[in-house]
């Protein structure tokens, strides 16, 4: 009798084994396939409304630069082999470039993500955030991820603005990126001085590219400066296209937007006050307070 029962429980647990063997070679040949047809269009679907509702309707739809001020958590690497209408993007010097692939006469439209492209988008940011996407429940989770914040393009002089933040951008201090047509070492970076204005005042801060500077309760990161530069030719301070993107400061373990990490630093707006002793203090603390003697 106990060796009928040894043998079942060996039986079953040979069973069981199977089954989850079996799943996981289909979950593995699923996700080496890539984004199913169904699943990709809606993700085409949702990524281009939800995009509207952001920045509005493209005249001729969303091309990588649109979808990265549209969604803040996309980044240049998933815009690899990622195919556009007359042509796909490439990864050089760490940023997304449209390289042209087509004969005929140039359109407007030539960068415009394609429905192939999007689904190329989709198999990249599954691969990157590890989230296969089988369902339109997966899809959902997914674009939550990269929907974060708010972005804002501006030139110099020009203000602008998202979730109570405020970007004047007052002249380009450095631009050292390796040029399209060059090879370099390095691929360099470009900082801006600019008025920065929130909460807690108004003050001029310098930014480097995809170096955040926080304040109490947003995070502020200048993601991206165009054109590229090219070899022998001055770009001219007004034809400079900044994008910055505006988070909401969040504390992991609270889940609070708006509450510091007390391990994170914090770079306060460096306006002044006076105190009642005449002396002047500037802003201090993981709140960015004025503390007077």
């Amino acid at each position: 009798m106990n060796k009928a029962i040894v043998i079942g429980l060996g039986l079953l647990i040979l069973l069981v084994g199977g089954f989850f063997a079996v799943n996981a070679y289909i979950y593995n040949e699923k996700q080496a396939d890539g984004p199913q047809p169904d699943v990709a269009k809606y993700f085409e679907a949702q990524m281009i409304a939800l995009g509207i509702e952001d920045i509005g309707h493209p005249i001729e739809g969303f091309d990588s630069q649109m979808l990265m001020m549209a969604y803040p958590g996309l980044q240049h690497s998933d815009f690899a082999d990622v195919e556009a209408y007359e042509g796909k993007y490439v990864i050089q010097n760490n940023e997304a470039v449209f390289v042209r692939t087509q004969s005929q006469p140039i359109s407007s439209a030539e960068r415009t993500v394609s429905s192939a492209g999007y689904a190329k988008l989709l198999e990249n940011l599954s691969v990157r955030f590890s989230h296969p996407t089988y369902t339109e429940s997966d899809v959902d989770a997914l674009i939550r991820k990269i929907d974060l914040g708010q972005r804002i393009e501006t030139h110099i002089d020009q203000a602008g603005g998202a979730l109570d933040v405020q970007v004047t951008p007052v002249a380009v201090i450095e631009d050292s990126r390796c040029p399209l047509d060059v090879q370099c070492i390095q691929a360099g970076t470009v900082r801006v001085r600019a008025t920065l204005q929130s909460g807690l005042g108004s003050g001029t801060e310098t930014f480097e590219l995809n170096k955040p500077i926080t304040t109490e309760a947003e995070e502020v990161t200048l993601v991206s400066v165009s054109p590229m530069p090219e070899a022998g030719v001055t770009i001219d301070e007004k034809d400079y296209i900044f994008i910055f993107q505006v988070k909401k400061r969040q504390d992991l373990s609270s889940g609070v937007p708006g509450t510091p990490d007390a391990n994170e630093p914090v770079f306060c707006t460096a306006d002044a006050m006076q105190c009642p002793d005449g002396s002047w203090v500037g802003r201090t603390g993981p709140k960015c307070e004025f503390v007077c003697p």
